[in-house]
């Protein structure tokens, strides 16, 4: 990845996944999701439910609609693995309080024995926080709705991902990154 590359032209992933729970030591991933994008356009998506080989707790099936039924008879998360790894590439990473997600795909490939990724990555939530000061709530479903998206199906993988890559849009905008500084001055 040339750091000069313009935000313009640069290839983005936002992705996200659902879990079991909120802690990446105990908890699994049930489904996966990403999106791949240039600017507005749409390059691509993955999504994927998985087997997670624990039971789903109700908690996390009232949140996320995927019950143990539903990912009975699907791949287990090591299969899933390499074909999205293939899918983001060298993109940069994009992720809504991304330490969360980050955290699950790290256990899931030091699990399996692969390592870690080497993307660069951007955290919608940090950046709204700069983009979109003083909002009572950084959670992507309220930003979603203060900046008048489109309503989707929150809290499945693909539908959270498509919502990132808006957010991360809305804020290159109020940011003026579009086409006017490289990566790595949006990295700074």
């Amino acid at each position: 990845m040339d750091m000069n590359t313009s935000v313009a032209d640069a290839v983005f992933t936002a992705f996200d996944f659902e879990t079991t729970g909120l802690h990446s030591g105990s908890d699994r991933i049930v489904e996966f999701g990403a999106v791949k994008f240039r600017g507005d356009a749409i390059l691509g998506t993955f999504g994927e439910l998985v087997n997670p080989e624990i039971p789903i707790p109700e908690d996390s099936v009232r949140i996320t609609g995927i019950s143990g039924d539903m990912v009975a008879d699907k791949p287990r998360v090591e299969v899933v693995l390499d074909p999205f790894l293939e899918f983001i590439g060298d993109s940069i990473l994009v992720a809504h309080n991304a330490s969360f997600d980050m955290g699950f795909l790290r256990a899931a490939l030091a699990g399996s024995g692969r390592g870690d990724v080497q993307n660069l990555l951007i955290d919608t939530q940090q950046l709204a926080k700069r983009a979109f000061p003083g909002q009572k709530s950084y959670s992507l479903q309220n930003l979603a709705g203060f900046l008048k998206f489109p309503l989707n199906n929150a809290h499945r993988a693909v539908d959270d991902s498509i919502q990132c890559m808006k957010l991360f849009n809305a804020c290159a905008r109020e940011l003026s990154f579009m086409g006017e500084i490289s990566i790595k001055e949006v990295l700074a």
